[in-house]
């Protein structure tokens, strides 16, 4: 009993840790990715009666994760808070998903009461997975169910573990690899896995294709592009590579210590013929992702679900050693522990400031430019923008996905013509092959597909400090006749 408790205590240590760092940087709280706030839309149409949408009674399938969206909608009718009900929902996911990975440790490990509070410990304290559990996204949501599913796994109970990862997909899409591997096993169980992943995962498909005729939220076909690469799939290992502490690039976060790669290799070859599973999800995501990305996003986040396997396996490895080498001193063992939980540690320090930055630059620059989006347009304007979530959820505006995310992909000209937006707002490195030189003002401007209009840039929002938006810097570009005079009252606004 005291294991689960020490180790949801650090769990929430962690985490009031990077809630105190958001407060103290960003002055208030929000969400450290803008993609969060694209799930807090789904919710609050969910939640006040216009459908499974993002602009309002237009469904799509533009939510990665439609479970998750469902259950902010579910806590927002209730609280009628989004920011918190997010943190919540996902604190106590990492906690949980922490105590059922020290229960897994003590399934390979039966009779050690060490082994299974340093795996708990050493999740309850990843500053990868403490991260996730305040970004405002469903990475948390989804990792409980990984968890909770491999705790079963490892107790014998695949079918349960099977049923688990299936209800995973409704929350990633890539949790189809671990429903394919969990097929893997005695062909006695196989019928009975096919009978219950098979229903959860055709609902998903048909609630996919009924909402935004897709098999795959709309999300996945425009960030996945399949095809094999073999530079794609060496920058993918190299980033899973930085997850355990060996660095690719000179920025990387280091955050779980390199001593432990030893033992997590020593573990995997231990349980490669017994749980096969465990190693072959563990270096498989990484290879299988790189199919369909270059990369693994900002902060690793699509392939962060590996950290869990890595560290069982890790901690595995560490209690045999002694099984197998008697001679080595037992003290060993101890120093190890306590020096990567110190190096978590110090990480997990870093990773609260970074976490704070990113939650400033989020509020400072897309939250400030739906606020702003809501001054300078009538009600029922259409906005066009490239980051679609803050915007979408502070403008109160009709919102044009320009990168094609929750609205139908098309080209700069096009959807200007098309959806003839009040406003647009926009990263310029993104669109600056579209940017023509205006004449009236002697500053760039962009025109639609029929030439028939143009945006002039209205003011723009700098971050200062940038350490997760693509661009220290956004345009805010207004609808103009041709010859119509330049913009007057230009702003310029810096967080």
């Amino acid at each position: 009993m005291l294991t689960p408790l020490l180790v949801t205590g650090a769990s929430l240590a962690g985490a009031m840790l990077f809630l105190s760092r958001e407060q103290s940087i960003a002055g208030s709280w929000g969400f450290s990715l803008d993609d969060s706030w694209i799930h807090a839309v789904f919710a609050r149409n969910l939640a006040t009666g216009h459908g499974f949408s993002f602009n309002p009674d237009e469904p799509v399938a533009g939510s990665t994760g439609p479970l998750y969206s469902l259950i902010l909608a579910a806590l927002y009718w209730v609280t009628k808070q989004m920011v918190w009900s997010a943190k919540v929902v996902g604190i106590a996911c990492q906690a949980a998903s922490a105590v059922f990975m020290a229960r897994a440790a003590g399934r390979l490990s039966p009779g050690n009461r060490w082994t299974p509070l340093l795996c708990g410990l050493l999740v309850a304290l990843s500053p990868s997975l403490t991260w996730a559990s305040v970004s405002g996204m469903e990475i948390s949501l989804y990792l409980l169910l990984v968890c909770a599913g491999l705790d079963f796994y490892l107790a014998g109970r695949q079918v349960a573990a099977a049923a688990l990862w299936a209800v995973g997909v409704w929350v990633r899409p890539d949790g189809l690899l671990l429903i394919v591997l969990s097929l893997v096993g005695p062909r006695s169980l196989l019928r009975r896995k096919l009978l219950i992943i098979a229903p959860i995962v055709a609902v998903y498909l048909a609630f996919n294709m009924a909402i935004g005729h897709t098999l795959l939220p709309q999300t996945v076909g425009t960030k996945a592009h399949f095809g094999f690469e073999v530079a794609r799939t060496m920058n993918l290992m190299r980033e899973w590579g930085t997850l355990w502490g060996i660095p690719y690039h000179h920025d990387d976060q280091l955050e779980h210590p390199m001593l432990l790669v030893p033992f997590m290799v020593w573990g995997a070859l231990l349980l490669a013929r017994r749980h096969p599973l465990v190693v072959a999800y563990w270096i498989g995501l990484a290879l299988a992702f790189s199919l369909f990305r270059d990369t693994s996003a900002s902060h690793k986040r699509y392939i962060i679900y590996v950290v869990p396997f890595g560290l069982l396996l890790a901690t595995y490895g560490l209690s045999e050693i002694h099984q197998r080498f008697p001679s080595v001193p037992r003290g060993i063992a101890a120093v190890i522990a306590l020096a990567c939980l110190a190096w978590q540690g110090v990480y997990l320090d870093r990773k609260a400031t970074v976490h704070g930055w990113n939650v400033q630059n989020i509020n400072g620059m897309q939250v400030t430019l739906g606020k702003i989006a809501a001054d300078v347009t009538p009600p029922g304007s259409t906005v066009g923008a490239s980051d679609v979530g803050a915007i979408g959820y502070f403008s109160g505006r009709r919102i044009v996905d320009l990168m094609g995310l929750v609205t139908r992909k098309n080209t700069l000209p096009e959807n200007l013509s098309l959806y003839r937006p009040a406003v647009i707002i926009v990263d310029m490195e993104w669109f600056k092959p579209y940017a023509r030189r205006d004449p009236a003002s002697g500053y760039f401007a962009f025109y639609d597909a029929d030439s028939t209009h143009k945006y002039s840039a209205l003011g723009g929002v700098e971050l200062l400090h940038n350490t997760i938006s693509s661009t220290s810097q956004m345009i805010v570009l207004r609808r103009q006749g041709l010859n119509d005079p330049p913009v007057a009252n230009k702003f310029r606004i810096s967080s």
